[in-house]
């Protein structure tokens, strides 16, 4: 997920708070030096190049009741992250002041002391002038989205002109990331897809000096594959890293579901309400049958995108501040031999 806005009924999302405390434990020996290379774009550029699989993972500042997320990269050994995304918060974050108050931006800088990190930033009721205010904040990388909600104060109406001013402020000194979307925009409901249009879209922000993309969550390889196959039949060079999302409860692939308006397969989704129904009706049922469905099938999407020998060899894991599953799936892809701990860096 790039960016997060309150489902319809769904739960108010608690206020900013004034002071943020990162909670996170590094690894032995992370980064002690510093990190080489913070620019996404670059670093994700020449992981792919060594044909090694690599990751990501996105999470939030903070979790429910506003308490800070606590992050041990001790759980992720011996493959640890590449670098760390940090969603951005349209609704909660839009008008702290200074936006370096921001608790993503306050978690990002923090993290950017050990791992390469990269804050993302919606459209929502940002202004040029804001936006000038987060690019002096001197991040090396930003991921630009849209977001799924629009307000009148707002001056940005799609993320090309963010992507545009972010370069014309930075240069070379910063990495701009966008998001891909291998199924079109599915989170504006039933509006007609146009594959083509939606294609020149991404590649018009490309021109305006992204350089790396992210893709949005999708539950079939074989769409990803072709997006990707897309991408480069369109001129579209910089390197893509597939976004996963392995859920670990029925409720939060609903959720995901409504605000992002991506759908599993329907035979997929038939074997989910199933297991839901199982566990409604027992509540003994083992819970944990849900979290090895998600996992199973983001494994298999991994070596689907994978064994298409596409270019890719990156990938990101949307996480909700939930490592379990993400971690479940590395130790599956270590037993299945696509990870292998002589990768480890």
């Amino acid at each position: 997920m790039h960016a997060i806005q309150v489902p319809a009924g769904g739960s108010p999302l608690p206020a900013a708070a004034t002071s943020y405390v990162p909670c996170v434990t590094f690894a032995p020996g992370q980064n002690e030096s510093g990190v080489a290379e913070q620019r996404i774009g670059t670093l994700v550029a020449e992981r792919t190049a060594r044909r090694r699989l690599f990751y990501g993972i996105e999470l939030l500042a903070s979790g429910p009741g506003g308490r800070p997320t606590c992050l041990d990269f001790n759980h992720f050994l011996p493959l640890l992250p590449t670098f760390v995304s940090v969603v951005w918060l349209g609704q909660r974050y839009w008008d702290v002041e200074p936006v370096g108050q921001v608790e993503s931006l306050q978690l990002a800088r923090h993290l950017a002391t050990r791992i390469p990190v990269l804050p993302h930033v919606s459209a929502y009721r940002m202004s040029r002038q804001r936006l000038d205010q987060l690019l002096a904040l001197n991040f090396s990388s930003l991921l630009a989205v849209r977001g799924d909600q629009v307000h009148a104060e707002q001056d940005f109406l799609v993320s090309q002109p963010m992507v545009e001013q972010s370069r014309r402020q930075r240069g070379e000194q910063i990495s701009v990331c966008v998001p891909g979307y291998p199924e079109g925009y599915t989170s504006l409901g039933d509006t007609p897809q146009n594959a083509a249009k939606n294609m020149q879209f991404l590649k018009a922000k490309i021109d305006a000096g992204a350089d790396c993309i992210i893709t949005q969550i999708c539950y079939r390889p074989e769409v990803i594959v072709q997006f990707v196959k897309d991408c480069r039949a369109a001129g579209i060079a910089v390197p893509i890293v597939v976004g996963l999302m392995s859920h670990e409860s029925f409720r939060s692939y609903a959720m995901i579901e409504q605000i992002a308006g991506v759908q599993l397969p329907d035979d997929l989704r038939e074997q989910l309400d199933q297991l839901h129904s199982g566990h409604v009706k027992d509540m003994k049922s083992d819970q944990d049958l849900i979290r090895r469905f998600f996992v199973g099938l983001t494994v298999r999407t991994v070596r689907h995108v994978l064994d298409a020998d596409v270019g890719i060899w990156g990938f990101h894991f949307f996480t909700l501040n939930r490592f379990k599953s993400v971690q479940a799936v590395l130790q599956e892809l270590r037993d299945l031999d696509v990870i292998k701990d002589s990768e480890k860096d």
